[in-house]
């Protein structure tokens, strides 16, 4: 009788969460956003954030705006890989106009390096306020592959929260982060149970569409990267979780 209780308090408080998240989806679906994506390198928005921006492109309501920070110029082929992300971001759906694409010496294409925390959050909260965004998104505290530049966009969105920086209006959500399985065993992703606060899942037409948009990016489509297009749940999925100070 105490089991039977606890199944069922426990199965009440899982449909109230789910219920929660799937309200989140529900409120960027049917309300007009102005939403920045925030990338390091060209074709993180095809290896990481193809299905969040296959969604968002889609919706009338929606402007969305990518913000790449840097060039992608860690092999010296800068300049071919900004004209592979906007073949990409054709493809994708984003307009060109909405591209935001930075160079900057201090924010250099390198895993080894820690980007300055003060100085991306200056860049990112004056296109906040000028395109006047209320959606954020991009990577989490791992960076998804533990790439630093990565890591360190997630560090400067977390000063602006921390800080209150950014107008109150505005929400932040970072990608989710999963254990190797789960990242390329579709099977095994499953069997984990969703915590994030919404979640972007797309078609296979769609996930053809991403593919296509990675291919833009001829310099880095080698063997290795082939495989993970085809395996890597990001080319699926995305799960996002609120960026919080508390």
């Amino acid at each position: 009788m105490l089991m039977t209780a606890s199944v069922l308090v426990v199965g009440y408080v899982w449909t109230c969460l789910r219920a929660s998240r799937r309200q989140k989806m529900l409120e960027l679906e049917n309300t007009p956003h102005r939403v920045l994506l925030i990338t390091a390198h060209p074709d993180d928005e095809c290896m990481f954030f193809g299905p969040v921006i296959q969604k968002l492109s889609k919706m009338k309501d929606v402007h969305l705006f990518l913000m790449c920070l840097s060039i992608g110029d860690f092999e010296g082929k800068g300049s071919l890989r900004k004209a592979e992300l906007y073949d990409s971001c054709k493809i994708l759906g984003i307009e060109e106009g909405n591209i935001l694409l930075c160079k900057n010496t201090l924010l250099p294409d390198n895993p080894r390096v820690d980007w300055d925390t003060i100085l991306l959050s200056d860049k990112i909260a004056e296109h906040v306020e000028q395109l006047e965004i209320d959606t954020v998104l991009t990577f989490d505290s791992y960076g998804v592959s533990g790439h630093r530049n990565h890591i360190s966009i997630y560090l400067a969105l977390f000063h602006l929260v921390y800080n209150k920086l950014l107008p109150g209006y505005c929400h932040l959500y970072s990608l989710d982060s999963v254990n190797t399985l789960r990242k390329y065993v579709k099977c095994i992703d499953g069997l984990f149970n969703n915590t994030s606060d919404f979640k972007c899942t797309i078609s296979t037409t769609e996930q053809n569409c991403v593919t296509k948009a990675m291919q833009a990016h001829n310099s880095q489509y080698i063997w290795f990267r082939k495989l993970y297009m085809k395996f890597s749940r990001y080319t699926r999925v995305n799960t996002f979780t609120t960026i919080s100070a508390e």
